[in-house]
């Protein structure tokens, strides 16, 4: 199957200069119906093409999917937000615009090479204030207590898409890793929440479909932190964006699979694997 097409999230600001050069250039200006600020790959373009402003940096190309989770995260200017598996760095772009230089964003990975990858991006959209530093999100909690408004936990997950398009991946992956990752997802979650403030958000994001590392992560991180964290409903925080329910037979008594999200390509043209959980700390 072909790949989708990305959109191109236009940087705020950009979209005069933008839209000059491709009215130049003879290509449609057709935006996103549920995100006004991103242009929709012009249909019958290569997705090899390089199209005007690409250079310029005047938009970030991404799949739709995953504008999903920071708008759950719904940051805002003058909080404290902590971007906890940062690189390649679309999500961090997205949160930083939305701070508009205003407050404070740590963007985080413990990956030399993605953090390279990361602090690139950082530089070419030309946002100085994001901190960008190499650590494990898992440690995060011995030294970070209850200081960030808002924390986006875009968590390493099996990512079976990326994984089928890689013969070097696709050698490496076992039967066994979804359970590792498991494992370490539900301790990213449980550290991390505790960095948060009081009434702080924290979204959970994978681009797996395993309910393993999904459904079962919210159900075990809930009962590990049972009175401290509760789920925010999904309608809650995503309206008029799409949405799928989770899958019921995965979750504990009591969770509300509409609660939590699942985009599935074949039911969201153009969009790639998503699931999505919304939680908030405790007073």
């Amino acid at each position: 199957m072909a790949p989708h097409k990305p959109i191109l999230r236009i940087v705020p600001g950009a979209e005069k200069t933008l839209k000059k050069l491709w009215k130049e250039a003879g290509l449609p200006w057709k935006t996103l119906d549920w995100y006004k600020q991103a242009l929709v790959w012009p249909e019958d373009v290569s997705i090899k093409t390089a199209l005007p402003g690409k250079d310029e940096f005047l938009f970030y190309p991404m799949n739709p999917s995953s504008l999903l989770p920071v708008l759950a995260l719904d940051p805002k200017p003058g909080e404290k937000v902590l971007d906890a598996c940062a690189a390649p760095g679309g999500k961090t772009l997205m949160i930083a615009e939305a701070l508009k230089g205003k407050g404070e964003l740590l963007a985080i990975d413990q990956s030399p090479a993605r953090i390279h990858r990361l602090r690139e991006v950082i530089k070419n959209y030309n946002h100085p204030e994001v901190l960008v530093s190499l650590k494990d999100s898992l440690e995060m909690f011995r030294s970070n207590q209850g200081i960030f408004d808002k924390i986006l936990v875009d968590a390493p997950c099996s990512s079976e898409k990326h994984v089928a398009k890689s013969a070097m991946q696709m050698a490496l992956w076992s039967p066994n890793r979804p359970k590792q990752l498991h494992t370490r997802q539900v301790s990213l979650l449980c550290g991390l929440s505790m960095c948060l403030k009081p009434g702080g958000r924290m979204v959970y994001a994978t681009c797996a479909t395993t309910p393993l590392e999904n459904e079962a992560v919210v159900s075990k991180f809930l009962k590990k932190r049972e009175g401290k964290m509760r789920l925010v409903p999904i309608s809650e925080v995503l309206k008029d964006k799409p949405t799928g329910p989770g899958m019921k037979k995965f979750l504990d008594e009591g969770i509300n699979p509409d609660d939590i999200t699942r985009i599935w390509p074949r039911d969201h043209k153009g969009m790639d694997p998503m699931f999505i959980a919304v939680f908030e700390a405790g007073a």
